[in-house]
């Protein structure tokens, strides 16, 4: 991203959370490349490096003018191809197509060709060769592994050649054969392979596609070659699109192929009876770039970087970049790595004219800078390349460019210097370090961005971080802080860069709304009118889309030079269709459909029969008010210079409005005279209503809590009531009535409630509290601990003062509920606390108390006190005591001797069975 761009974001986001973790990681970023920079020039102290650069041009001259065609390297020498015209000679004698040079401190000494060629079958072969094929012509040198091959063609194709192989030692040719032409080869023109798309993957619907792995969908059906994101049959529309000349053909007339590549999926695309369309896709950036070039050549540049093809290359990270050299027909021929890991040189050559394109990638600036175009090229083992570009005339004096590069041969070494501890790295560890550190920086820095930048950004440096264990070296420049602050406010801005991707995604949508409505008007303004009201309602129109752009203006991350634009052109055309409105309303009849309106609006209110119809009509006035208010603004805002016809337009439209005033006046009292009678039927239908409405409230009231929250929905009834008819005094009256009514019935309902719940709730009460005193005198029975948690847990007379407890708080009266909980806890507690009591006082069984040393005998029956005879004496006792009291009552004295008779049928005189015999005699 430019310092341009940097300073638009932070303007947009005025001081934003984004913009604060934006601004460190840019700081991180120029602390990470200062690092960097310093880091490769140490690098380049210690292990020496060598830059692409041109040296000097220097020339060779042949025997006889000539066409060169190639060149190649032995070591130190290196043998010059080209070709001569025959003219009258009756052959070709080898110094007609090779010449051999000793390459010496950037300068060229022509050998003896017998010094290389010297092998009788070789010069053999070669004159047979010129001799039976009129067409040979030199083409290239050609190295395969360990064996140099010298081709020529024999024919007009470029696959008509013929091949002379050699084996090269230290320096020196050894003739193999002339038989090994099938070993001439070029390599895979794609270093991937190309998956065809099946049947399945067909997504039929109304706009069928076809998926590639779900990610991408491509169709050339409906007229265009389309690429969607999303899998979507019901919607033809997609991030790409392009013609194809058969608008009928369905989806299986297609063929569809596909590489992919991680995040770039190159598309080989054959609409029906049409040639390929080599498409790429990035999945990140959600982008389509048609590159057929791709159809010659494309390899994989290095460590997954991206593409690289005969004209241009297209990075990973969205970047690309084409060369306008004008060539064709570029098969790629190989590839060369430099010796410190950092540069690639790709070779692409054309089989017909014999060029050669040549492409320099740098791993860490991630670029191929200034292409180099050459007819014929050899590097030496120092890395200096020597490269020629030939005429269409023949000459014999010959240009040699001289390059210094970094392509050296394996046995070159670059001078070391000193003893850094970068050595103990390694030049290639660095390198490709340095290169991983520029990825990220180029997604820092990018001008595009996607919904995952950040994700990929925190991957990419922890990979980093992990992979090198010696970015916190001080020999390293300390490449580890920068990564892991970068990597640290990365995470900190995943969530608001979410926020801030919807916020852009948001104004970009408005900024295409307002584009389509933009487009709209001004199409429409293009057009010729004839009434006022389209001039009238195309002015608001466009004022009212120059507003939503103005509103615009303040949304973040929007296009504002796009929406100035908008605004220019929308104003432009609003003073064009001003001017014609302005001429038009000069006319007579201008204004003659607003007249009419106004005239049908009068002929209306003659049907109408209901406050709705004259309602309905009373909003077709208020529309005709509007338009003429409108109209009265727009002539308002119009520049016309002659005062005189602003003043008759303006009087004009006064007279129809004065009419219109008119006949509103005369619907308005209309309208009061039907609203009279229709409220009063009205009236008495909502009073009937809200009276069977209390009556069936007041009889389904089971609780006071539900005559109050009755009441109040027929108070709201009869609010709604009162409001509805507050135009009418007679009406109020009534409804204030109502309203005492309504309050008085369900008071009265609510007071009988309440008290048949108070005498259910002391029957309740009272019944409740006999159960306790059964439950207290059954508690005093119990032996032990368990027998009491059990009782109180199961018995049912506990389990009914629960169950009245809950009734009571049920009706409300939640006092004399927790008065029955209180009085049943304290028995419980009671109970446990008098036999704790007991266990502390008794001993050995249950009637010995024991204080001290002494026991002592307790009675637990209950005190009664009888009357006893005690040494013939009536006394009082105490049961279980030794009390007894003489009683002294005369009446009992008389009747001494019926103190000791049980029965009255029997006595110490008479026995009970005489007295039974005696009554039966009698009987």
């Amino acid at each position: 991203m430019s310092e341009k761009s940097t300073d638009k974001s932070s303007a947009d986001l005025e001081g934003g959370t984004y913009e604060l973790l934006r601004n460190r990681i840019l700081k991180n970023v120029d602390t990470l490349n200062e690092k960097l920079g310093v880091l490769n020039e140490e690098r380049k102290e210690v292990f020496g490096t060598i830059e692409t650069k041109i040296l000097s041009t220097e020339r060779v001259t042949t025997s006889n003018n000539c066409v060169p065609w190639d060149m190649f390297s032995l070591g130190s020498r290196f043998l010059f191809g080209y070709n001569v015209q025959m003219g009258l000679r009756a052959e070709i004698k080898l110094e007609d197509v090779f010449s051999a040079y000793e390459y010496k401190e950037h300068s060229f000494h022509e050998l003896k060709l017998s010094e290389i060629f010297n092998d009788k079958i070789f010069l053999d072969d070669f004159h047979k060769l010129y001799k039976y094929y009129k067409e040979t012509r030199f083409l290239r040198f050609k190295s395969v592994g360990p064996f140099l091959h010298m081709v020529f063609r024999i024919g007009k194709q470029v696959t008509d050649v013929k091949t002379f192989k050699w084996q090269m030692e230290e320096g020196s040719l050894v003739y193999i054969d002339n038989r090994s032409d099938h070993e001439y080869r070029f390599p895979d023109q794609h270093e991937f392979n190309w998956k065809k798309t099946r049947r399945e993957d067909f997504r039929e619907g109304l706009h069928p596609h076809i998926s590639i792995e779900d990610r991408v969908f491509v169709e050339c059906v409906g007229g265009d070659l389309t690429i969607k994101v999303e899998d979507n049959t019901n919607d033809g529309e997609g991030i790409y699109s392009e013609d194809v000349e058969h608008k009928e053909q369905t989806l299986e007339d297609s063929e569809v192929h596909y590489a992919d590549l991680g995040s770039i999926i190159v598309v080989k695309a054959r609409p029906y009876q049409e040639e390929d369309r080599y498409l790429v896709f990035n999945e990140k950036l959600k982008e389509v770039r048609r590159i057929d070039s791709i159809q010659e050549a494309c390899v994989l540049l290095p460590d997954g970087h991206g593409l690289i093809f005969s004209d241009g290359y297209y990075l990973q990270s969205g970047e690309y970049k084409r060369f306008d050299l004008g060539l064709e027909n570029m098969l790629f021929e190989r590839s060369i790595p430099s010796i410190n890991g950092e540069d690639y040189l790709y070779v692409f050559y054309n089989r017909r004219v014999g060029n050669y394109l040549l492409l320099n990638y740098n791993l860490i600036s991630q670029r191929v800078e200034n292409p180099i175009v050459c007819h014929g090229f050899t590097i030496f083992d120092s890395g200096e390349m020597c490269l020629f570009k030939t005429d269409d005339e023949p000459k014999r004096h010959h240009a040699i460019q001289i390059w210094q590069t970094p392509f050296t041969g394996p046995n070159f070494q670059l001078e070391e210097k000193g003893n850094s501890e970068l050595r103990k790295i390694g030049n290639k560890d660095i390198v490709r370090a340095m290169a991983e550190s520029q990825e990220v920086i180029n997604l820092i820095t990018r001008n595009e961005v996607y919904a995952d930048l950040y994700i990929d950004i925190i991957k990419k440096t922890t990979d980093i971080l992990d992979s090198y264990y010696w970015l916190n070296a001080n020999e390293s420049y300390d490449l580890q802080q920068p990564l892991t602050d970068i990597r640290s406010n990365a995470e900190s801005a995943v969530d608001e860069f979410e926020k801030v991707r919807k916020i852009r995604e948001s104004s970009e949508r408005t900024l295409k709304a307002l584009q389509r409505k933009k487009e709209k008007v001004l199409s429409k303004a293009k057009g010729s009118f004839n009434s006022i009201d389209l001039y009238v309602s195309l002015l608001h129109e466009i004022r009212g889309v120059r507003g939503e752009i103005i509103t615009a203006k303040e949304l973040r991350y929007i296009d504002g030079a796009a929406l100035e634009t908008y605004d220019q052109e929308l104003a432009a055309s609003s003073d064009t269709v001003s001017t014609s409105c302005i001429r038009f309303l000069t006319q007579e009849h201008a204004l003659e459909p607003f007249q009419k309106k106004v005239n049908e609006f009068e002929a209306g209110i003659a049907a109408i029969e209901k406050v709705v119809q004259a309602d309905e009509l009373a909003a077709k006035g208020e529309a005709i008010a509007n338009e003429l208010n409108l109209l009265i603004d727009t002539i308002s805002n119009l520049k016309i210079t002659d005062a005189t016809e602003t003043t008759k337009i303006i009087e004009h439209i006064s007279a129809i409005y004065g009419h219109y005033n008119q006949v509103k006046g005369g619907l308005v009292t209309k309208r009061k005279s039907l609203l009279s009678n229709e409220a009063k039927l009205e009236f008495e239908a909502t009073v009937r209503l809200l009276e069977q409405s209390v009556s069936n409230y007041i009889d389904i009231s089971e609780t006071p809590e539900q005559c109050d929250d009755f009441m109040t929905k027929v108070v709201l009834q009869v609010e709604e009531l009162e409001a509805k008819f507050s135009g009418f005094d007679d009406f109020l009256i009534l409804v204030e009535q109502k309203r005492e009514e309504v309050y008085n019935a369900f008071e009265a309902k609510k007071l009988y409630l309440t008290e048949q719940r108070n005498k259910k709730a002391n029957q309740l009460f009272q019944a409740a509290e006999r159960v306790l005193k059964a439950i207290r005198s059954k508690s005093r029975t119990l032996g032990n601990k368990e027998e009491v948690n059990a009782y109180f847990a199961s018995d049912l007379m506990v389990t009914r003062i629960r169950d009245v407890s809950k009734q009571l708080v049920d009706q409300g009266d939640v006092v004399k509920s927790d008065d029955l909980t209180s009085q049943l806890k304290t028995i419980k507690e009671d109970t446990l606390r008098q036999l704790r009591d007991k266990e502390d006082l008794f001993t050995e069984g249950e009637n010995i108390i024991k204080l001290g040393n002494h026991h002592f005998y307790t009675n637990k029956l209950d005190l009664e006190l009888s009357i006893v005879s005690r040494h013939n004496k009536l006394c009082y006792h105490l049961s279980g005591t030794d009390f007894f009291e003489p009683i002294e009552n005369i009446t009992l004295s008389e009747l001494e001797d019926l103190w000791d008779q049980s029965v009255v049928s029997e006595n110490e005189e008479v026995y009970r069975g005489e007295y039974l015999a005696h009554s039966l005699y009698v009987a």
